[in-house]
């Protein structure tokens, strides 16, 4: 045998024994094993450049459309979603129960300054300050058609009497100084309605209001919810999800605070091992292993089913049989 083709006849005996491992879950378990021991009294934020990685995940989310390219995906998991979920019987109080709702309240109702400047910044919306204003000129003009106190003034009895309508037309010179007061005083009377909302949304009425709420949400079902969301309406709220989504992401705010995100994460890592984190996980690296191996073993037997394992195994092994340093060896003990 010559000494290229003894060279690939290791190979493939080579690419055959890894396959063959990995998809063995003793092998996964050893791996574990090893693997685990070798990093255990390490901690995880050394074991990654922040730096690096942080650019690379600046640069995918600068120029990579990731949601709009699995737009179809996404939307055959949403309607797989939505077909489960509107036949699910759960109800909000099964998905939230009554000592986390309580949890959850305490610390919104810490959120006091972001309340009151939430309020003032609806109330001086101008679609806020026409919808007062609107609804301010109707109250008047209702009044003034229909109390019937003003029936006792001189000449208004009378103008009743030929109806709502005659009455309308008479008052309509009214029409345009009364929504020229109220556009002047809007300001005024927001400002009072804010200082209302602030001094009647204490922090007990805002939870007296919620647990309210709550005991009227909570024996619902989503499925009911659910069930009147038109099928047609899931594409184009995906396709507009995707396109904000992706949006965002290359924003230089979303990616500043994904970058200081990484970096603060893997600082806080400096103080962990992997061992103490799958602690505080409530787990252990020997349930984990046991939960891993077998699913990365199955993982590796679908993988060569497929034909992708060898072809990854050969390319591990890079270009060694193939290279002079390994044809001079196997030459030399051919002594050709």
């Amino acid at each position: 045998m010559k000494r290229k083709e003894l060279a690939e006849a290791l190979q493939q005996a080579h690419v055959e024994h890894a396959c063959q491992r990995l998809c063995a879950e003793d092998y996964w378990h050893d791996l574990l094993d090893q693997g685990v021991a070798i990093i255990a009294d390490k901690p995880l934020g050394t074991l990654v450049d922040g730096e690096v990685l942080a650019q690379v995940v600046d640069d995918w989310l600068a120029h990579v459309a990731t949601v709009e390219g699995l737009q179809p995906v996404i939307e055959s998991v949403a309607h797989a979603l939505l077909n489960h979920a509107r036949q699910d019987p759960v109800t909000f109080g099964e998905l939230l129960d009554e000592a986390q709702f309580e949890a959850l309240l305490e610390q919104l109702l810490r959120l006091r300054s972001l309340r009151e400047r939430t309020i003032h910044a609806v109330l001086n919306h101008p679609l806020i300050s026409q919808m007062v204003s609107e609804m301010l000129y109707t109250g008047i003009k209702n009044f003034l058609l229909e109390e019937n106190a003003l029936a006792k003034l001189p000449g208004v009895s009378s103008m009743m009497k030929l109806g709502r309508k005659s009455v309308g037309r008479a008052m309509g010179g009214l029409e345009e100084p009364i929504r020229s007061y109220l556009r002047q005083n809007i300001r005024a009377t927001l400002k009072t309605g804010e200082q209302w909302l602030n001094r009647e949304l204490s922090n007990d009425r805002i939870a007296e209001l919620a647990r309210d709420a709550y005991g009227r949400i909570a024996p619902m079902k989503p499925a009911a919810l659910l069930r009147d969301v038109p099928d047609d309406t899931l594409p184009g709220l995906v396709r507009q999800g995707a396109l904000l989504s992706d949006h965002a992401a290359t924003l230089d705010y979303s990616r500043r605070l994904v970058m200081e995100g990484i970096r603060a994460a893997i600082e806080a890592l400096m103080a962990w091992s992997l061992p103490a984190l799958l602690q505080a996980m409530r787990t252990d690296t020997a349930a984990r292993r046991d939960t891993l191996a077998p699913a990365l073993a199955h993982g590796a037997e679908v993988l060569k089913e497929q034909g992708v394992l060898s072809a990854w195994a050969e390319l591990a092994l890079g270009d060694f049989y193939q290279s002079e340093a390994c044809l001079s060896v196997l030459g030399q003990a051919l002594r050709e």
